[in-house]
């Protein structure tokens, strides 16, 4: 455990130093996307958006599952917490960050929980915020994901949020065992109005389960995009502006 637990926070170091680190000679304590693009491979039947990203986010947690009475999990929320990989885009360890990441991740003896208070130790600058679920604000009733911002990246910022309703799901490229790439549009929040979930890795449960068995945390590590918002960084001092929600 102990073992696992130091591989986790080295990796958590080496993410935290490559985030801060590149490129040194950004403005700003984000790296602006002016010209990234979300990379949807052809074949994957996401919509293109319609505007660059102005977030990158490496999620980092599990989805949570219960056992249903016919004996298959069924997805009942998510926790992680959201690093800003915005620096690395276009880098040669971009592309294999969110492999690299669940590798550790996988093998470490440590929670969603552990992992957020793990992040602190480090360099709070380079967290986003956290992805966890809520009850659907607008009907009251099932459960609607939230990207959540307003305690670190935009702290101060109470609409530094947001609760996504899915558009499109389709099946990882990667891989049976990786959780499905999805298309969400803002229900509520300044924070996005689209958000992207891709090159997933794990996450998906077991096939069957013994009906009244407990609940089940599977590790995964995502990509979000975030894609344009009504909150912008603005100088080094963390100063934000609102901008026009389109």
């Amino acid at each position: 455990m102990l073992y696992t637990n130091i591989k986790m926070i080295t990796a958590l170091a080496c993410l935290a130093c490559a985030c801060v680190a590149a490129p040194a000679s950004r403005a700003s304590k984000r790296c602006g996307l002016s010209t990234a693009n979300i990379d949807i491979p052809s074949g994957v039947g996401l919509p293109a958006p319609a505007y660059n990203p102005t977030l990158l986010g490496l999620g980092v947690g599990t989805q949570n599952y219960t056992c249903t009475s016919a004996g298959t999990y069924t997805n009942v929320g998510a926790l992680a917490e959201l690093f800003d990989v915005s620096c690395l885009y276009g880098s040669p360890e971009f592309q294999n960050l969110p492999s690299y990441v669940y590798d550790f991740w996988n093998q470490a003896s440590v929670s969603p929980a552990d992992l957020i208070a793990l992040g602190e130790t480090f360099d709070p600058s380079f967290i986003l915020g956290e992805h966890y679920f809520i009850t659907n604000p607008v009907t009251g009733s099932g459960l609607s994901p939230k990207w959540d911002f307003t305690s670190h990246a935009f702290a101060g910022y109470p609409e530094a949020f947001v609760v996504g309703s899915k558009i499109a799901d389709v099946p990882a490229p990667t891989g049976s065992s990786d959780i499905d790439w999805l298309t969400l549009t803002n229900l509520t929040g300044l924070l996005a109005n689209e958000v992207y979930r891709i090159d997933t890795r794990g996450g998906q449960p077991p096939a069957s389960c013994v009906p009244g068995s407990a609940e089940i945390h599977v590790k995964y590590t995502s990509l979000y995009c975030q894609v344009l918002g009504g909150l912008v960084l603005k100088d080094d001092d963390r100063e934000w502006i609102h901008t026009a929600i389109y």
